[in-house]
């Protein structure tokens, strides 16, 4: 099974309640990076997610199993948080650790 680039982008405050869902789903490491984006969210964000100055969120990133996919989805949509959550996956041809 291919190794994918699971990335989520959240409201700073609902990071925990993510952190928790996907860690019942997900033994693998999560980078956390706080992330400002400026203008304009997507399109399609609801008023309240439409900024024209500066959006605080924070970015979650771990690489699982394509299989695993399904049950990471649901548990993020499932998991107590306040505001919608933005995520993409991303095929890693490979990876590794260089020491």
């Amino acid at each position: 099974m291919s190794d994918l680039l699971f990335t989520l982008h959240c409201a700073v405050r609902d990071t925990e309640a993510l952190l928790g869902a996907i860690r019942t789903i997900s033994p693998a490491p999560i980078h956390i990076r706080a992330e400002s984006v400026r203008g304009q969210d997507y399109g399609d964000a609801g008023t309240a997610e439409k900024v024209s100055g500066e959006l605080k969120r924070t970015t979650l990133e771990l690489i699982v199993g394509a299989d695993r996919m399904p049950d990471l989805l649901q548990a993020v949509e499932e998991a107590r948080r306040d505001l919608p959550v933005r995520w993409r996956t991303t095929c890693l041809l490979d990876h590794g650790r260089i020491a």
